[in-house]
């Protein structure tokens, strides 16, 4: 029998999607990650092309559904129930998760680094790890209004001018002292980061034991140095293999021994922890997949 290959859904990019990524102005440039925008008002996706795969990260997300119906989310085994919550606020993901949108829908996140959000906050991070709440449960009314605000702008650039005004204020009495830096690309970004946390903690806490010093980290971040150090190796492995179509291809040992991998099959089992898929599987799939459009955003970054 013939096959209708309309009925036939790979999941394939589609061409009609539209995901931006835009950098903070210098002053939040050690507060805010970036933003990101992902549109599909204009895309009729199929159920496999409506799936987001979201990698690891450390990062802290504010996420706003401007446009659009709900949306499920999927970690591990459990799912969560379909929402119609138009305000959500992320925390770190520690493993490989599943968003799947119902419907065409505008998405616009502000990605904040965690130690930052718990300056602005001094909210525990680890409260928040691989969590999806409601941001009006967490935050205070200036951010619920802040919120408001960013869901009324007309356009991308006004809703970062709504969040900088916000953000700036807040963000210069608190931010610690940095050495100044010429602004990093997306492999030494998060490496950066880490490290200039880590002189900053080892500094604060003289004088404390090495409990009192992780427990304190483990707030500031979310997770404990060592594992923050792992979720920010792989987030530039990802970005270099996939930059370098490394992972498609024979300089698969070259990565691993760049990224301090002990051998290939090292890197292999941490690239499957981390995204569900193996090197070349996950290679083939950000290539080919509209559901892996965040791993596709590693290549802006780079160029941050």
């Amino acid at each position: 029998m013939a096959i209708n290959h309309l009925d036939v859904d790979d999941g394939a990019i589609h061409p009609g999607t539209r995901t931006s990524l835009f950098q903070p102005s210098p002053l939040l440039a050690d507060c805010v990650c970036a933003y990101v925008v992902r549109d599909t008002l204009d895309a009729q996706l199929s159920p496999k092309q409506s799936f987001s795969h979201l990698p690891v990260s450390p990062l802290v997300s504010i996420v706003w559904l401007i446009q659009g119906g709900r949306s499920s989310m999927q970690i591990g085994d459990g799912e969560w129930p379909a929402s119609s919550r138009r305000v959500v606020l992320r925390g770190p993901r520690t493993q490989p998760t599943v968003w799947q949108s119902h419907g065409p829908a505008l998405g616009f996140s502000l990605t904040i680094f965690p130690d930052a959000f718990h300056a602005l906050t001094n909210l525990n991070v680890t409260s928040l790890l691989d969590q999806a709440r409601n941001l009006q449960t967490v935050l205070g009314k200036d951010w619920q209004q802040m919120a408001i605000d960013v869901l009324r702008a007309g356009d991308d650039l006004e809703r970062i001018q709504i969040i900088e005004a916000f953000l700036t204020p807040r963000w210069i009495p608190v931010r610690a002292p940095r050495p100044a830096a010429t602004s990093p690309d997306g492999l030494t970004l998060f490496n950066d980061w880490v490290d200039a946390v880590a002189l900053r903690s080892s500094a604060s806490t003289l004088g404390q034991s090495t409990r009192q010093r992780e427990r304190l980290i483990k707030g500031q971040l979310g997770l404990p140095m060592r594992a923050i150090r792992g979720l920010v190796r792989m987030e530039s492995t990802l970005t270099r293999g996939h930059g370098s179509n490394a992972f498609g291809g024979p300089s698969l040992v070259d990565v691993a021994h760049a990224m301090g991998f002990s051998d290939q099959a090292h890197l292999c089992r941490e690239v499957k922890r981390y995204s569900g898929l193996n090197p070349t599987d996950l290679q083939r799939a950000i290539e080919t997949q509209e559901s892996y459009w965040p791993y596709r955003l590693r290549q802006a970054l780079k160029a941050r």
